[in-house]
């Protein structure tokens, strides 16, 4: 997953009865991302003290890039152990479980919270048939294994895990007619992507598909389009994904959805910030042309929050997940659509964070009424570890000043005296 890196939060609205008519303004008050209490009440003592010693842990730079490295190593090459430790420690805290059956207590213990799980089956892009073969599979069980669990709603499709890289890339310079498609491995990337999200329709679950690199970014978001064009017709079932960590997504948004109005069918958008942001940058000096990165934070912070209010203002034709663990983002979001007088579980809007980060967002916004969701990844540790070293670098920034997630769990210990 992109910056978190993000179902019925974006199904029709006949879908879902909505807790207030549209204009009728919210008198609750914003949700409390400082209420602990509630943040943490499903877990228990000894799961607390757990999650406090693995964020401190991860807090040490040196010692969590040590250790991401030498577990990956350790893994890959079946240390004794290795797999065990990764597993009942970083694992245990981003990782639902190695399949989709290991993962469900996890996920009915989120629904339990009014929390649903968006599926996302954590393998890297591989390179051979079998591997898109095998990961094609895999997300046709999730959409299955999504229409028959009410908990999980949507489920996520990487691109480059069904077809080469080297086509992706070698298409990003061009328009695709899919009226006349000649070339017979995008012809199958293409049917591959056409019964997954006929799939997901007839299911009536959503498919998310994922953001990538910026070399394979334009295939993606016409392969993304014609998805939306062929089955967002009547409901939002497709969503592609805009990283406003880009300079020029704020604006393809908007063509986006002037797109999507012209050819007569709802827009899905997932909002992050992004996930490339590194190799982004050193391919764009390796090759000399310009950073498709926004000059600085700020940039990016007023351009994802402008994304935010579009999608909101124009909620009755665009679904969006604000999938962020940005705390004022999420509070802008939340104040817009009480605002606006738009009813908070409405089923265009949803809020997403990822299994592990911040809870203090999700658990209560889901307590205040907005729809609310985790990224469930799951996958066997040795198809994982890629995003768990992500996540242990991600959250090297405890460091100095305490982490938000550390502060918050301390905070609960001290209140419980655990």
């Amino acid at each position: 997953m992109n910056e978190h890196e993000d179902g019925s939060a974006t199904t029709s609205a006949t879908d879902a009865a909505v807790e207030t008519s549209p204009g009728a303004p919210e008198s609750r008050p914003l949700p409390d991302f400082g209420d602990t209490e509630n943040t943490f009440r499903h877990l228990d003592d000894g799961e607390l003290r757990n999650a406090s010693w693995l964020f401190a842990l991860m807090g040490k730079s040196w010692l969590s890039d040590v250790l991401s490295r030498l577990g990956a190593w350790a893994v890959r090459w079946r240390i004794p152990g290795a797999a065990w430790g990764v597993r009942h420690t970083i694992y245990r805290q981003f990782v639902g479980g190695t399949s989709l059956d290991d993962a469900l207590p996890t996920i009915e213990r989120l629904h339990r919270r009014e929390v649903t799980s968006f599926l996302d089956y954590g393998a890297e892009a591989k390179s051979e048939e079998a591997h898109f073969q095998r990961f094609y599979d895999e997300v046709m069980r999730a959409i299955a294994f999504s229409q028959k669990t009410p908990a999980a709603n949507c489920v996520v499709v990487k691109v480059t895990g069904l077809a080469p890289n080297e086509l992706l890339e070698s298409l990003n310079d061009q328009t695709i007619d899919f009226d006349n498609v000649a070339d017979p491995a995008l012809a199958k990337l293409i049917d591959r992507l056409d019964k997954l999200a006929s799939t997901a329709a007839e299911a009536g679950v959503q498919l998310f598909v994922d953001a990538e690199e910026t070399w394979f970014q334009n295939t993606i978001d016409q392969l993304a389009d014609e998805m939306m064009r062929r089955y967002n017709r009547e409901r939002v079932t497709v969503l592609n994904t805009f990283q406003l960590y880009r300079h020029d997504r704020l604006a393809f948004l908007k063509a986006s959805d002037k797109r999507a109005q012209d050819r007569g069918y709802l827009l899905g958008t997932k909002l992050v910030r992004g996930a490339y942001m590194v190799k982004e940058g050193d391919r764009a000096q390796e090759k000399g042309y310009p950073t498709p990165i926004q000059p600085s934070l700020e940039a990016t912070h007023a351009d994802y929050n402008a994304a935010v209010r579009y999608c909101i203002e124009n909620h009755e034709r665009i679904g969006t997940t604000v999938g962020t663990h940005n705390q004022e983002s999420v509070r802008l979001a939340a104040a817009l659509m009480d605002e606006l007088g738009v009813p908070r579980n409405h089923p265009h809007i949803n809020f997403a964070q990822l299994l592990g980060m911040s809870d203090n967002l999700t658990f209560n916004m889901a307590a205040a009424g907005y729809n609310a969701s985790k990224y469930m990844v799951y996958g066997p540790v040795t198809e994982v570890l890629p995003y768990l070293v992500r996540r242990a670098q991600e959250n090297t920034s405890v460091t100095g000043e305490m982490g938000r997630e550390l502060s918050l769990l301390k905070k609960e210990r001290k209140r419980r005296k655990a």
